[in-house]
């Protein structure tokens, strides 16, 4: 979908409110042009004395001066309307896709930049909708109906207000396309800038400590700078639009002045031959003049905040127009009985190899290790089996089925994941423990984070359960992993997934926990990811990746005795 069409999709269902602000702008337009032709008449009766016409064309073009005001309110209440309502659908599309895009996509994208699409982008879109519906939607209405009033007062000088008028135009389109480049330009730095600084913001103590300090200012510096740059030849460019086109436009003023003038030398039979002129009338045609060069003026007035909207639409619609994660599975599955990795292969990059010819049957009820150093290809798996990513080729079977015929929330429906880096939102500790669960109860919360031994802290908070916090402020590291295991305690999925889940949790806590766990998962199935062997002995099956393969499997006592791979990381960690 082109900017265009995005943008005609979000004013399609507000085309009776547009339809009604463009008679309330005919509306207001005729009862502003009409002033000039009713003053001039009544400036002819004053010369000829005839005092109660004067007083009838004067009464009514303070008539339409109030008439006009209204309408203009009225007008420009309901263009508010739409656009705001425009927006919010923008809004809600960008925050949308950031739900529905993939994995994949997502990590492309720094999220300073999708920061930028949610505000800085919005308020230019808003902006420039704004200014553009209110000055095009008048100016078209004002120029053609001060043409039909200019060819009623003299059509010889309105035939040469519409041949000098282009030149304008003209100008402004040299100008204007110029600036362009450099508004598109500058909205990009303003992505790049913002997304150094949540990144610097987020990052704040580890920069810190290790004395990036000047660097990242040196960086934002660098950005800032450029941005400063493109900003002032963006707005240099487009502030000689105004002046530009008004200088056109006053020239084209003085001639048809000159020429009017001119037209009251005529003797009255050359007059009568060609367009009648008077006084009143020559008022009437350069007020005129002035009222037909109006709206370039304007429209050369607003038109930086068209192109900075122009080039913020634009951002905002290839944001949009990127593929939503993909969902093509139809089936849904009442329960995992057993998983499958069949001659599967997969690679974050192409260039680079990870997993190659990936064998692995999960039976229901098996607690599963997977251990390996670095970049092994562990935390991988799980990507691929949540189906954040798909395989490169093989397949992933769930129940003896492709699970790519399997919905994605049906699969997930079944999963519980405590992973190594937790996310606590800004909220109770109550609404984060049931984030996954919302219709949960307060007793059922508090009996998970029993059995997550988080309820020991918890209870020493200053508000207990109702306690304020967030992901930065609020809990320490292991408190934030022992609330996101009490949120899976409270889910009790019947596949349960644990990344490095008790990394940042003291040894009698990780004691603790780890009988919490075993409890959890007895009769379900369980894979564990670990760093620390000393989690896995009692698993079922432990599987040794190096290198996306697996070189070993067996369970603690059996791959002790090979002396192999396991064995050696195994004894490393007690050296």
């Amino acid at each position: 979908m082109t900017s265009k069409q995005r943008l005609f999709s979000y004013l399609k269902p507000m085309r009776k409110s547009l339809v009604i602000a463009l008679v309330f702008s005919l509306l207001f337009v005729i009862a502003q042009i009409a002033q000039p032709f009713l003053l001039g008449r009544a400036l002819d009766a004053s010369k000829d004395s005839n005092h109660q016409l004067f007083n009838i064309y004067v009464f009514v073009a303070l008539g339409l001066i109030i008439i006009g005001i209204v309408f203009g309110y009225l007008f420009e209440v309901i263009v508010m309307n739409v656009s705001q309502k425009a927006i919010k659908k923008a809004r809600d599309d960008v925050y949308q896709k950031i739900n529905a895009m993939s994995l994949k996509d997502f990590d492309n994208k720094r999220h300073g930049d999708i920061v930028q699409l949610e505000i800085r982008d919005m308020e230019n879109f808003a902006s420039g909708l704004f200014a553009v519906f209110k000055t095009l939607m008048q100016g078209i209405f004002t120029v053609i109906i001060t043409i039909i009033m200019m060819v009623m007062v003299n059509w010889i000088l309105a035939l040469g207000v519409i041949i000098l008028t282009p030149l304008s135009m003209l100008m402004a389109k040299i100008v204007s396309s110029f600036s362009y480049k450099h508004y598109k330009k500058q909205s990009e730095l303003q992505a790049n800038l913002s997304a150094s600084s949540l990144e610097t913001l987020n990052n704040i103590d580890i920069v810190q400590s290790l004395n990036y300090e000047k660097a990242a200012i040196q960086e934002f510096n660098e950005i800032n700078g450029k941005l400063k740059k493109e900003g002032r030849i963006a707005q240099f460019s487009a502030s000689w639009v105004n002046p530009s086109t008004r200088l056109v436009n006053n020239i084209i003023y003085v001639i048809i002045g000159v020429a009017g003038i001119i037209m009251l030398g005529f003797n009255d039979d050359l007059i009568t031959v060609f367009a009648v002129m008077s006084i009143g009338r020559l008022s009437s045609f350069l007020s005129y003049t002035n009222q037909y060069s109006k709206p370039f003026n304007e429209i050369s007035n607003v038109v930086s905040e068209f192109e900075n909207a122009k080039a913020s639409l634009r951002r905002i619609n290839d944001f949009l127009n990127i593929d939503d994660d993909i969902n093509n599975g139809e089936g849904k599955i009442e329960s995992i009985d057993s998983i499958e990795f069949k001659d599967m292969s997969f690679s974050y990059d192409t260039n680079r190899k990870l997993i190659e010819n990936f064998i692995l049957e999960i039976k229901k009820g098996q607690k599963v290790a997977i251990v390996g150093p670095t970049g092994a290809g562990k935390t991988t798996l799980i990507n691929l089996l949540m189906r954040f990513y798909d395989p490169n080729s093989g397949l992933i079977n769930i129940n003896n089925q492709s699970y790519l015929d399997i919905k994605k929330e049906s699969l997930r429906s079944h999963v519980g994941m405590v992973l190594q880096d937790t996310w606590i939102f800004t909220g109770t500790i109550l609404d984060n423990i049931r984030y996954y669960k919302k219709e949960a109860s307060e007793e059922e919360v508090k009996e998970a984070a029993k059995k997550a031994h988080a309820d020991i802290f918890i209870n020493t908070l200053p508000n207990g359960y109702l306690t304020k916090v967030s992901n930065k402020h609020g809990l320490s590291e292991g408190q934030r992993q022992m609330i996101a295991i009490a949120r899976i305690m409270l889910l009790n999925p019947e596949l349960v997934i644990l990344d490095e889940a008790t990394s940042n949790i003291d040894t009698r806590s990780e004691k603790l926990i780890t009988d919490a766990f075993d409890y959890m998962m007895k009769d379900k199935t369980s894979i564990v990811i670990a760093h620390r062997l000393s989690t896995i002995e009692k698993a079922d099956i432990i599987i040794v990746m190096k290198d996306g393969a697996i070189v070993e499997t067996g369970n603690h006592q059996e791959l002790m005795k090979k002396q192999g791979f396991y064995y050696s990381l195994y004894s490393s960690q007690y050296k």
